[in-house]
């Protein structure tokens, strides 16, 4: 994989998002890259980090970055005014939309910036798109470190008498958009605030299919991982909302 993401985002660096109010935000460590170059004729070639940011509050900012398409970066000099485009990252949209709802359940965009390659960028006149959201407090659910719904959040002992999940934490509203993987680790439990977070939206998957998550239906803890139902049934129209059979 090549690395394009080579200066600029250094720990200590100063990035200023503009939008909707000018805010300095200082690396604290670079996460993560993805090299998505395309060859020439396909959609977009670009580039995303993922950072770790301060200091208003510690938070997780991704940048998106037009690259040349493969086989032109020796001639992007003459090449970049025709490859360079605009582009508004789904995960932009996504986090504009939840956070406009003031659901409290999903993580708040901070601030972004959308703007453009000088002379000397890889395309110049290429898009380069900031956005940072906020780190949601509490516990991430996942099977990394084999930490699972059981253990984090029914390990108390009053907890295990009340095995649904939605006994907790209610159920959550519909929120108009699915995390990238319905799982464990796109949901982070909160246990002094009781809130259960969905977290992981780039690529802003509308609820416009399975699994959809709508009040009262508790088919998502099943989506998630929060539940092992009794039958594939029971995910299927028609169904008598019975979860006695199920395992929390």
């Amino acid at each position: 994989m090549r690395i394009w993401f080579q200066k600029g985002i250094g720990p200590g660096t100063n990035i200023t998002l503009d939008r909707p109010v000018p805010l300095r935000w200082k690396i604290v460590q670079k996460l993560s890259e993805d090299d998505l170059q395309l060859t020439e004729g396909e959609h977009l070639s670009l580039a995303v980090t993922k950072i770790l940011c301060l200091p208003h509050k510690l938070a997780l900012m991704r940048c998106y970055m037009q690259v040349p398409y493969e086989n032109t970066e020796m001639d992007v000099a003459d090449t970049g005014a025709t490859q360079a485009t605009t582009y508004i990252p789904e995960e932009l949209l996504a986090y504009q939309d939840l956070t406009s709802q003031e659901l409290g359940i999903t993580p708040k965009l901070l601030g972004f910036k959308i703007t453009s390659q000088d002379k000397s960028g890889l395309v110049p006149g290429g898009f380069v798109v900031w956005l940072a959201w906020e780190m949601v407090p509490g516990l991430r659910l996942g099977i990394k470190d084999g930490c699972l719904w059981a253990s984090c959040i029914l390990g108390s002992r009053c907890c295990r008498k009340r095995r649904n999940p939605a006994t907790l934490c209610g159920e959550p509203p519909t929120i108009g958009h699915f995390s990238d993987t319905p799982a464990l680790s796109s949901l982070v439990w909160d246990k002094d605030s009781k809130t259960l977070y969905f977290i992981g939206f780039r690529l802003r998957n509308k609820a416009t299919g399975e699994p959809r998550i709508t009040v009262p239906d508790v088919k998502w803890t099943a989506y998630f991982g929060l539940a092992q139902p009794d039958s594939h049934a029971s995910l299927k129209g028609g169904w008598n909302q019975d979860t006695s059979g199920w395992k929390w």
